[in-house]
């Protein structure tokens, strides 16, 4: 295969550590594309490593045939030759043409619902220039369900169910491609001899050293990521007995065809023996996800309101603090105009001081001024009386 472009489908149970594997496949130099989901805390925290176009396709390929990546029921006979899907077959195509670098001679995409729709995509790959092979991602089914049902509104049988389907599509689908198999459990313990054995299986040899990437690859397989650990499982019957039979066949290393035959028949058989309690359960799980999807609408609703409140409350609090400070202002003017006063009052009183002070001055100088005039009077009319007398003398 080093002469053709290698398209690697993860192909995995939701919750089966598809995320993890993808992240390292790309460590090895398997190109993921650059337009990716954005990480999730509380649901993949180390981000999906899916690409953001490939889920909507899924996502409108089941619709288009009247499923929800939920439901356990068979989709139609040969659904892939379905007239309703054509128009998706293009996207789908030019999709794979355009997502990853133009260089790129190996790639790898994940989705969950490529369990489900692997013929599909197998045609699509190859029409974009792909030669597609598959790597299989297990994990022990009582993990998967027990994260399954703390995420989703799934009981416990569903979670079966539903493990059973994605499980048995994929496994029969990938029949006639190259593929190999990748346990989640293995892939913690010993990450370095998983990779070989899928590179041996698939006759890849990976772009990048295992040894050369190991770092990086240790940081991204982080087994505290892991929330549910596996359990000794009970025998309980039925869907107990059977996700563990095909587990168990899954994961020993050679994929025995026949044996994994006998426990899809015996899935589908119970499927149809309980046919009207099946589609009954497969129209509850529906309603259930529409209500938690409501529920999520509700919420999303409240925690926006409360932080429209929130944000009211910071503005609320800034106001009073300004207002606070304006009072505070306010209070300093007051005590200015206050002592602005006082300084008036004091200011006009010795204006009105002076103002007295002045009046008495010029009722002093008014009557200095009569007495000068009184005396200038008195010596104007002493001087008449003795120039009149000179006068007199003269004449005589």
């Amino acid at each position: 295969m080093a002469d053709t472009r290698t398209l690697i489908l993860v192909l995995g149970m939701h919750r089966s550590g598809t995320s993890v594997l993808t992240r390292v496949l790309n460590l090895l130099g398997a190109d993921v594309g650059e337009d990716l989901l954005e990480a999730q805390q509380g649901v993949n925290a180390r981000g999906f490593w899916e690409h953001r176009e490939l889920v909507p396709i899924n996502e409108q390929l089941l619709s288009a045939l009247g499923r929800k990546w939920y439901d356990f029921l068979p989709l139609p006979s040969q659904w892939w030759s379905e007239n309703s899907i054509s128009d998706l077959e293009q996207q789908a195509e030019s999709f794979l043409r355009s997502a990853f670098a133009a260089d790129a001679s190996l790639a790898v995409i994940k989705d969950p619902r490529l369990c489900l729709l692997l013929p599909f995509w197998e045609v699509a790959a190859q029409k974009a220039g792909w030669n597609p092979v598959v790597v299989l991602a297990t994990r022990e089914p009582g993990e998967v369900s027990a994260s399954l049902c703390r995420r989703d509104p799934l009981t416990e049988d569903s979670a079966n169910l539903l493990w059973l389907r994605y499980t048995s599509d994929s496994e029969k689908a990938s029949r006639e491609l190259p593929r190999s198999s990748a346990d989640y459990a293995a892939l913690l313990n010993d990450w370095k001899a998983v990779l070989r054995r899928v590179g041996e299986g698939l006759a890849i040899t990976w772009p990048n050293d295992l040894d050369e990437t190991a770092e990086a690859i240790a940081e991204a397989i982080d087994p505290s990521l892991c929330h549910q650990e596996q359990q000794e499982a009970e025998s309980g019957g039925g869907l107990h007995d059977m996700t563990a039979q095909a587990y168990s066949l899954l994961h020993s290393g050679k994929l025995e065809v026949a044996a994994l035959d006998a426990v899809w028949q015996d899935y589908e058989r119970l499927l149809e023996d309980g046919q009207v309690l099946a589609e009954s359960l497969a129209r509850t799980n529906r309603r259930l996800f529409a209500i938690n999807n409501e529920m999520q609408i509700l919420g999303d609703d409240y925690q926006r309101a409360l932080d429209v409140i929130a944000e009211k409350d910071g503005q609320q609090e800034k106001l009073a603090g300004e207002l606070a400070h304006a009072h505070s202002i306010i209070d300093e003017r007051d005590a200015q105009i206050k002592e602005l006063s006082s300084d008036l009052e004091y200011a006009r009183s010795v204006v009105e001081e002076r103002d007295s002070q002045l009046q008495k001055l010029a009722s002093e100088l008014e009557y200095a001024v009569s007495i000068v005039e009184e005396r200038d009077a008195q010596l104007n009319h002493a001087a008449v009386k003795i120039v009149r007398k000179l006068f007199a003398v003269d004449r005589k």
